[in-house]
């Protein structure tokens, strides 16, 4: 089966929703351009979070190669001598340095370096990572797409081959165990079209999350053969508001958010100690000596030690401790947008599923009862095809474990989405409760 280039590509735009016309309009200049999947990755690679979090283990390694270089500062030194007798006191003053360890000081710098490259080549790493994700997320975008065109060119079919065994039975040609099936298959393809959209929206879903779309902006393939049904999926997110309050209370709830706020705090305090060691600070001394044949047998000397900030200014450990800063805040920021996109597709999902659970309970397990009331008659009356029997029988059991399945399904996307809202975790009683 051919289809033309344009049909196969995915022409993922950015769809703005929630956003009034006029306001769409002044912004459009700032929105995004992604109309293929090299700018995706273009994209993803310059706004990744979890990306640009890593970056800034690069800025830390090359600060540690800077403190590594740094000669150390000199200690001026002063001495009150003699404490105990004013009338023969006496006082001295000293400079001390340490200069760099020939063998020591060359070797940690080539470690530091050593380890600037690593960090390097791990960011260069997941990167390519990166790239690699996108690409196959976008790949099976486009494979899900041409198999919900091929489950909607099936469908097609089964509609027409159930309504050709209605028109068979109206004439004696058919019998209504043929039926059943045709209706259960035609039920079935409506199933798995849907399951082939939720399958699709949530690697949609998880490429805005590679790219880390702007706020009220979602990717979207246009729908070139897809049926009016497909409106309803769950990317129309008909319930924006609900879906806001939710991610309020998932940011508010996760104990995660809440280490990353702490960690912050830490970075900051880190942060402000390492500058505050850029200027120089005293050393208080005390020392006593006792001889018995001196002259002065208990003797008492105070002293003070300032360091000179002259070949060091603590840059270094400035240049790192800001890093790490930086890098903590876009660790938080990303596991916000993680835990605000999980809410959403998980809600979404949830309420897919739903559907299906009950579509299922609705439209196929009716047949399904009927369907085993009619081979149940056939046996009675010994007059059957065995090959269609036993082919009906595999169906009836084959649609009880799908219907368990889904049901399963249904019930981990709830406990997904609980799981995201930061429902459990709290108290042994409080999860309890949730169950």
């Amino acid at each position: 089966m051919t289809h033309s280039p344009r049909l196969l590509s995915v022409a993922v735009v950015v769809a703005v929703l929630c956003v009034s016309p006029d306001s769409r309009a002044q912004d459009a200049a700032a929105e995004p351009v992604l109309s293929n999947e090299n700018a995706l990755v273009r994209f993803a690679l310059t706004h990744n979070p979890d990306l640009r979090a890593a970056h800034w283990s690069q800025e830390i390694a090359s600060a540690g190669v800077r403190s590594a270089s740094a000669v150390s500062n000199p200690v001026a030194r002063g001495e009150w001598l003699h404490v105990q007798s004013p009338a023969d006191y006496g006082w001295g003053v000293g400079l001390e340095w340490a200069p760099p360890q020939p063998g020591v000081y060359g070797s940690l710098k080539e470690a530091a370096s050593a380890r600037a490259r690593a960090v390097r080549g791990d960011f260069s790493e997941l990167a390519a990572g990166l790239e690699a994700d996108v690409r196959a997320a976008y790949a099976q975008v486009q494979a899900l797409g041409e198999e919900i065109a091929l489950a909607e060119k099936s469908l097609d079919t089964r509609r027409a081959i159930e309504k050709a065994v209605k028109e068979r039975l109206s004439h004696g040609a058919a019998n209504r165990i043929d039926l059943s099936m045709a209706s259960v298959s035609l039920a079935r393809g409506e199933q798995e079209r849907d399951l082939l959209v939720l399958a699709r929206d949530s690697q949609l879903t998880r490429l805005e999350a590679l790219a880390n779309l702007p706020a009220g902006q979602a990717l979207a393939v246009p729908a070139s053969g897809a049926s009016p049904d497909l409106a309803a999926a769950p990317r129309t997110r008909t319930t924006p508001v609900d879906d806001a309050n939710l991610e309020q209370r998932a940011v508010a709830a996760r104990p995660m958010l809440k280490a990353d706020a702490a960690r912050t705090d830490a970075a900051d305090a880190a942060l402000s100690a390492e500058k505050a060691k850029r200027y120089p600070w005293l050393e208080l001394q005390a020392r006593y000596r006792h001889h018995d044949q001196s002259t002065y047998p208990n003797d008492v000397t105070l002293g003070v030690a300032v360091n000179v900030p002259i070949f060091s200014q603590n840059s270094g450990p400035i240049a790192a401790a800001e890093a790490s800063q930086r890098q903590q805040r876009d660790v938080a920021i990303a596991h916000r947008l993680a835990i605000e996109r999980d809410v959403r597709l998980l809600r979404a999902e949830s309420e897919q599923r739903r559907r299906i659970a009950e579509h299922y309970a609705q439209e196929i397990t009716p047949v399904l009862s009927e369907h085993a009331a009619l081979v149940k008659q056939a046996l009675v009356g010994l007059e059957f095809d065995v090959t269609v029997l036993l082919s009906a029988e595999d169906m009836v059991t084959r649609g009880g474990i799908e219907y368990l399945e889904a049901r399963l399904a249904q019930r981990k996307a709830e406990i997904a989405l609980a799981r995201a809202l930061g429902v459990y975790g709290r108290t042994p009683t409080a999860s309890t409760g949730q169950q």
